[in-house]
């Protein structure tokens, strides 16, 4: 499935990987008719460069923002930064992929901080399989 989000959101999720930095950054993705609309950022509760926690009241609320606020949005995923790898799950992304298969995980790689890379993928929750998604950042 194609993934698209507009490139405004693409730099809100890359600008706070970088506020966040040297820890991982965290949120939940809102969209509509398939396209992403808003990011939602989270504090991460872990508070570390290794992985991301949502903190189990915040995430509810962000929850609530999305899917009873005043509009059509629904849950598409969640986003979070890896400040010294690739944008490619890890071990503990893929563990605690629990948002459905629907879901698309964003990842934004800050290995190289001049040049920020962004990558979408599935994760399926019972079998662990990681499938990239092809992701479509328009103007």
């Amino acid at each position: 499935m194609l993934f698209r989000s507009p490139k405004s959101i693409a730099d809100e999720i890359i600008a706070h990987a970088q506020r966040d930095d040297p820890n991982e950054c965290c949120g939940l993705l809102a969209g509509e008719n398939g396209e992403v609309v808003a990011a939602l950022p989270a504090a991460n509760a872990a508070a570390s460069p290794y992985r991301y926690v949502i903190d189990s009241k915040e995430l509810l609320r962000l929850f609530r923002e999305i899917e009873w606020g005043d509009h059509e949005w629904k849950v598409m995923g969640n986003y979070h930064s890896h400040t010294h790898s690739e944008a490619y799950p890890s071990p503990t992304d893929v563990r605690e992929a629990h948002l459905g298969p629907d879901a698309t995980y964003l990842i934004v790689s800050l290995r190289d901080p001049e040049h920020p890379h962004i990558r979408a993928f599935r994760i399926n929750d019972e079998t662990h399989i990681i499938t990239e998604e092809p992701l479509n950042i328009r103007g």
